[in-house]
């Protein structure tokens, strides 16, 4: 039950919190664009992490971690295109990575 917490608390912190966020990674100066696409992320983060903690069974697990996958993937590519946008994207990229590595170990444990 603690990967949808931990989903939640990081999907609040980007959709309140997007500057401060985006400056830890190092971003620094934050434009508009960025800082709306960090909400909009911040906002599926928090509530996926809600579903995940309502719907436990392999299905739904498993479908979390194909959207964290996909989310990955997309920020790989945006990346490698945007080379303004590459810290926050790979930064991006490496937590969609975990959350998907990590529901796919769950989703093999729950039944």
């Amino acid at each position: 039950m603690r990967l949808p917490a931990i989903r939640a608390t990081w999907g609040a912190a980007l959709l309140l919190a997007p500057d401060v966020v985006l400056g830890i990674i190092g971003q620094g100066r934050v434009d508009t664009r960025t800082r709306r696409v960090t909400q909009v992320l911040g906002g599926r983060e928090l509530l996926q992490g809600l579903l995940a903690s309502r719907h436990c069974s392999r299905s739904w697990v498993l479908r979390g971690a194909a959207v964290d996958g996909t989310h990955a993937v997309t920020m790989l590519a945006l990346a490698v295109r945007r080379p303004a946008s590459r810290r926050p994207a790979t930064a991006s990229a490496l937590a969609a990575t975990s959350l998907a590595v990590a529901g796919v170990v769950r989703g093999r444990r729950v039944p």
